[in-house]
């Protein structure tokens, strides 16, 4: 007796997509199979997808409110060289008392001059252009006299420019250096209201560097290095959405997520600042964007997973996000609370920068897992099976079957079927880094170290220490009792290193 086994595909579904078409206007998968039909409506549908609808709006909204705080949270942000000191040292205590002795708040810049063909006129046109600049209201306090090299060869010029406007400032110093000395600088030198540079005085190379000048090269290094590292992860976080879900819509909505997460954590922060509250400066504002970024995704990537496998086993679109949001809720919950217990755990540390990571990030992480359980699931339910297309779920009779399908079956199949060289594997691969070991530097990097490309303060620092005693532009500054001052005097003197002294 012959055997024939009939098949069918229901009207509204697409073998070649592995799923249904849609759903009917309950959010009901109808190519399901009899026996894996909804167990019967959700009790307060309506009222679920009107609330559904409400987190939608809302987050909307504060993505709306927050979204221009992107710009504004560097008005809120301290970068003082003192916060990234701990609070117990010698230097930060030092550093305080000299405060009491001046309101003027202000960062040295200095301008090297070197000319190894004779210094000629250089010095008055040096005592020109200080004159200049404190009569363009550059100058936070009185300019040095010029100081000549021992060789000859070079000049000293040191301007105190305000700590508040370092890297703007030491920008103007050096377009009017550029047009005082525009053989030495022809490529920076600003063109009169004629279009003519001013005719060459000098043949002298002349630099802007010290600490100010440092924070300007600094300033233009990072500028902008935010919104690129920001732009950059939400290129590749899109890049492996759509690589994984082979999907045009999910990955904005995804990112929507990581986005409206990080408004709503820079709209309150940037609050907590304004009123004293927190902490924040440009290290944090850098490491708060990519966190709250990377934590959403991670966090949404478990909610779409658990949806989508949900949307294999119950055809009705609401039940099934109920049940994936109760699957992910607990280790969601886990993750996030032990990354915030960590990241508290910083606000015991002695270094004040690294300090006003914990309570900042700690915000982020928060928001982050509000935004994943709240928003995204109400996105998924009202938009259905829709949201993966073309590759939407089909639901399965089978939950065994379902369990043994996909690429990451198979790769659980492989690590189950050779542990023990998976884990050797491993290790192997986790203690490659270890090869850097050697290159770790803990007592720092030098200052002139921290810009890789060019640098004129670096180039200045360069030419300084060849004509001028170590240090000079950045000089050690020693606090004790006035009683104390000729013994500390002279025991500085007979230190080695020590070029000259000034008492204040």
């Amino acid at each position: 007796m012959t055997r024939h086994l009939l098949t069918s595909t229901p009207p509204n579904s697409d073998p070649r997509r592995g799923g249904p078409v849609g759903d009917d206007a309950n959010g009901v998968d109808t190519a399901a199979a009899p026996n894996q039909r909804s167990k019967g409506p959700v009790r307060g549908r309506g009222a679920l997808l009107v609330l559904f609808a409400i987190l939608l709006v809302a987050w909307v909204g504060v993505a709306g409110v927050g979204g221009p705080y992107f710009g504004k949270i560097s008005e809120v942000a301290t970068n003082d060289r003192s916060s990234f000191l701990p609070e117990s040292a010698e230097s930060t205590r030092a550093q305080e008392i000299i405060d009491r002795f001046s309101d003027d708040d202000y960062v040295p810049a200095i301008v090297v001059l070197e000319n190894t063909d004779g210094l000629t006129d250089d010095s008055v046109a040096l005592e020109d252009v200080a004159k200049e600049l404190d009569d363009d209201g550059l100058l936070a306090a009185d300019a040095s006299p010029v100081i000549p090299s021992d060789d000859g060869d070079a000049l000293q010029l040191i301007l105190p420019v305000s700590s508040d406007t370092t890297a703007d400032d030491v920008e103007k110093i050096r377009d009017v250096i550029a047009n005082a000395f525009p053989t030495a600088n022809a490529a920076d030198a600003t063109p009169d209201e004629s279009g003519n540079v001013a005719t060459p005085a000098t043949v002298a190379d002349v630099y802007v560097t010290g600490p100010a000048g440092f924070a300007a090269d600094l300033s233009e290094a990072f500028a902008g290095i935010d919104g690129i590292l920001l732009l950059v992860a939400l290129i590749a976080v899109f890049v492996i959405l759509v690589i994984v879900y082979r999907s045009p819509l999910l990955p904005v909505i995804v990112l929507f997520t990581s986005v409206a997460a990080l408004s709503a954590s820079i709209f309150v922060i940037w609050h907590l600042a304004d009123a004293g509250i927190l902490l924040i400066n440009g290290q944090v504002q850098g490491i708060l964007f990519i966190l709250v970024v990377g934590a959403t995704t991670d966090y949404s990537l478990l909610v779409v997973a658990r949806f989508r496998d949900a949307l294999q086993t119950e055809p009705d679109r609401v039940r099934a996000g109920l049940a994936a949001l109760k699957g992910v809720a607990e280790p969601i919950a886990a993750s996030g609370g032990t990354v915030i217990a960590g990241l508290l755990v910083l606000l015991l540390t002695d270094l004040a920068s690294t300090r006003a990571l914990g309570p900042v990030a700690a915000i982020g992480i928060v928001v982050a897992m509000l935004a994943a359980l709240t928003f995204l699931p109400a996105a998924l339910i009202i938009i259905g099976r829709a949201v993966f297309w073309p590759f939407r779920p089909q639901v399965t009779t089978a939950e065994v079957g379902l369990r043994k399908k996909g690429m990451w079956a198979r790769i659980a199949g492989g690590i189950a079927a050779r542990p023990r060289l998976i884990w050797i594997g491993l290790v192997i691969l986790l203690a490659l880094p270890l090869i850097a070991v050697p290159q770790f530097k803990a007592s720092g990097v030098a200052q002139s170290e921290f810009v890789l490309g060019e640098s004129e303060a670096r180039d200045g620092q360069d030419v300084l220490a060849e004509h001028f005693p170590g240090g000079s532009g950045t000089p050690t500054q020693v606090v004790l009792d006035a009683g104390e001052l000729s013994t500390a005097v002279e025991a500085v003197g007979r230190l080695g290193g020590v070029g000259s002294m000034t008492v204040a």
